[in-house]
């Protein structure tokens, strides 16, 4: 290609779009405004700007969900599998980990990190889906539900106005906001294993014209694991502040703190083709080595809207991150099946931060008859990492009779620093998409983003200089479509169809062996499906059958020991349910089934054609909540849930199982009125019957067994 000398605008692609955003914005609005000739004086009333929600505040379910289109999109309407997990099911479940939210939705699952308690990884359907907190991208920590009013899970490739994502697809925790009703809720649980959080939900207005709105959100997390020496310390607060001038305008700050400190489980072993059968309250790891997490959250987003047709949204956030460990990794076990090798490693993320910004113009209009919504965006993501490690050997150690303290906290920390890693993602995409309605019951969806991203690594064993200096770059432009088609036959009733393709969420760090990156990830899915609304909206039930393939997986290049390939290929096909709402006045319910194939279809390290570690062939649960109404009971509520799988592979190898379960969860709960107060008592036990089982493995060395039987009691005063 020739050379084209670039003007300033092109050079930055987000100012350029920003620029043509705004130009396009002011001559619709100056075109209405010619059009409309206005009287003097006139004064245009705007709709309020609100997301519409279920009435009834004790809903299971919701009939709108911003995540999947970034506009307030009836479900129904949306041509994807998207879940929404509400307040009420929060609660009365008792969950204060993505973890206890997502076994509610089909084909999703948690995997431990062999590394911390405090780092989790989801996956949706065999793959990798990613946390998100309004929007904005967590790096790599769990993600505190303190402040969380729901949860929205949208599948697949389909999160493209979001960046760069995982083929898995995205968990957005949607936070509380502020609110011009006072309210204030303070709670405590306790639990076995020493389980204590203390949570604080408070907000109001500020102001007497209420214009100005606060909340606090806030949680002291102090519990030991149901494995030896496991505790995980966190104290989180996250306060807001809104700003609404005017009907139609909105700002609002947002900041979260969170510090943390935590003895991660390190699992236990494979004897032949199961776990063993130790018990799985065994520490193989040591017990004066921790892990501190600190991490700082700053968000500025806001909304304005013109009229009732054209709304501009943006925001701007900043993560800052400095994460400390020291930790064992089990390594493998001996023929005799008891000698245990491990190695520890200690590494210090000095500076793991993020930046993000993005702004959206989204508009409404006919034509020919055909209503649409519009939404035009532009999006900048910077990560930076800067790390180093040491990782030093440690004695075996007997599965059976534990030692520890054989090498001294003292030896560890004078380990010496063995490796630097330095990395920089630069992400910025411009998207798009046309939502057309078609004679009132055919929805149409034609969108699209595209992407330049800058992705830099760089390692070194001498120093951060060194790896600075030894860091190369890969540069990547792509398009990534998405389409989809619903008809909706009656008012209860909707089919849809979609296609997505999605440019992979992190660049392969591995190198050829000519030295140069990988080529990044990429996923395309096709999914046809149904829904339905019935009990007049209180209960929403959909199906969905969906093909998803993973390219570009880094393998092993057996001609070149220590370099890799990007030709691996996963494909996972299968069929999911959900079902969540109200049965009756009385009965509520949250359920889901899910039934898939995924398996590697392309490699080179001898495991092409075996089924992906963790992913069972079926997969389920359902909750169900009885709520009394008549004047003995009033206020008691009482249930229950059931919860299995089954087995699954424990490695890409397919060299064990880790077997089926089934787990009962139980639930009750008390509410009385105190004048203007309320207090809600409430128990919750898991697994019930104290089964022994294994959800996940980290290979054959680190199988990790679900919590045993857990009992947590809450008290809650509200007013």
């Amino acid at each position: 290609m020739r050379n084209v000398k670039q003007s300033k605008y092109t050079k930055k692609p987000t100012i350029f779009a920003l620029s043509l955003l705004t130009l396009a914005l002011n001559q619709v609005v100056y075109a209405e405004d010619a059009t409309a000739q206005p009287e003097k004086d006139t004064v245009t009333e705007l709709t309020p700007i609100q997301i519409r929600a279920s009435q009834d505040v004790e809903a299971y379910t919701s009939p709108n969900a911003s995540t999947a289109l970034k506009t307030d999109t009836p479900v129904m309407e949306t041509p994807f599998s998207i879940q929404v997990v509400p307040q009420q099911v929060l609660q009365d479940q008792q969950a204060y980990r993505l973890e206890d939210v997502v076994k509610n939705v089909s084909g999703m699952l948690s995997l431990p990190s062999p590394y911390s308690a405090a780092y989790e990884t989801l996956q949706s359907r065999g793959f990798t889906s990613e946390p998100f907190r309004d929007g904005q991208r967590i790096m790599f920590l769990t993600v505190p539900l303190a402040n969380a009013e729901r949860v929205e899970i949208l599948k697949g490739s389909a999160a493209i106005q979001y960046g760069r994502v995982e083929p898995g697809g995205m968990v957005n925790v949607v936070t509380k906001k502020p609110s011009a009703t006072p309210h204030y809720e303070i709670q405590q649980q306790v639990g076995t294993d020493s389980f204590y959080r203390t949570t604080a939900d408070l907000t109001g207005p500020i102001n007497e014209d209420k214009t100005l709105m606060y909340r606090l959100n806030a949680e002291y997390l102090n519990t030991d694991s149901f494995v030896d020496y496991a505790f995980d310390k966190r104290t989180f607060i996250a306060p807001s502040l809104t700003w609404q001038p005017a009907v139609g305008t909105k700002v609002t700050l947002a900041y979260e703190h969170r510090n943390e400190k935590e003895q991660a489980a390190t699992g236990v072993p494979v004897i032949g083709k199961r776990p063993s059968s130790v018990s799985i309250r065994k520490f193989y790891g040591e017990p004066n080595l921790q892990n501190h997490f600190k991490a700082d959250v700053l968000n500025l987003s806001g909304e304005h809207q013109f009229n009732d047709q054209w709304t501009i949204r943006g925001g701007i956030g900043a993560y800052r991150g400095n994460y400390k460990y020291a930790n064992v990794v089990n390594s493998s076990l001996a023929a005799d099946n008891v000698t245990l090798s491990r190695w520890g490693l200690g590494s210090d993320y000095d500076h793991r931060n993020t930046e993000d910004a993005y702004i959206d113009v989204q508009g409404k209009f006919d034509t020919a008859g055909i209503k649409h919504t519009v939404l035009v965006g532009t999006d900048y993501h910077r990560f930076r990492n800067y790390a180093n490690w040491a990782d030093w050997a440690l004695p075996d150690i007997n599965i059976n009779n534990p030692v520890y303290g054989l090498v001294s906290k003292a030896a560890i920390d004078a380990s010496p620093v063995t490796a630097w890693w330095n990395r920089t993602d630069k992400w910025n995409g411009i998207y798009f998409q046309d939502q057309l309605t078609i004679a009132n019951d055919w929805h149409l969806l034609l969108g699209g983003r595209y992407d330049r991203t800058d992705m830099s690594n760089g390692f070194a064993g001498t120093s951060m200089a060194d790896a600075k200096a030894a860091t190369i770059t890969k540069h990547e432009k792509e398009f990534s479509p998405k389409v989809g088609l619903t008809y909706k036959a009656t008012d209860w009733l909707s089919v849809y169809g979609s296609y997505t393709e999605a440019f992979g969420g992190w660049a392969n760090t591995g190198l050829t062996a000519t030295g140069k990156m990988l080529d990044p990830e990429s996923s395309k899915q096709y999914e046809v499906g149904g829904k339905t609304e019935l009990f007049d909206g209180k209960l929403m039930a959909s199906v969905a059958l969906y093909e998803l393939t993973k390219q570009n997986l880094a393998t092993a290049d057996l001609a070149n020991p220590g370099f890799s390939l990007s030709i691996g290929e996963a494909k996972s096909k299968g069929i999911e349910f959900d079902v969540s709402g109200k049965i009756s006045n009385n009965l509520s319910i949250i359920a889901n089934a899910a039934f898939n194939d995924v398996t590697l279809t392309k490699d080179n390290n001898g495991n092409q054609g075996n089924r992906l570690a963790n992913t069972p062939h079926s997969s389920g649960g359902v909750w169900l909540k009885y709520a009394f109404s008549d004047d003995v009971l009033q206020g008691l509520s009482v249930g229950g849930g059931v919860f299995a799988a089954s087995s699954s592979q424990g490695d890409n190898a397919n060299s064990f199982k880790l077997p089926g379960y089934v787990s009962l969860d139980t639930y009750a709960a008390y509410k009385m009125k105190l004048g203007e107060h309320q207090i809600t008592a409430q128990i919750n036990v898991n697994n019930l019957l104290d089964k022994t089982y294994y959800p996940t493995a980290q290979g054959p060395a680190q199988a990790f067994a679900a919590e045993p039987l857990k009992a947590t009691a809450s008290l809650k005063f509200e007013y």
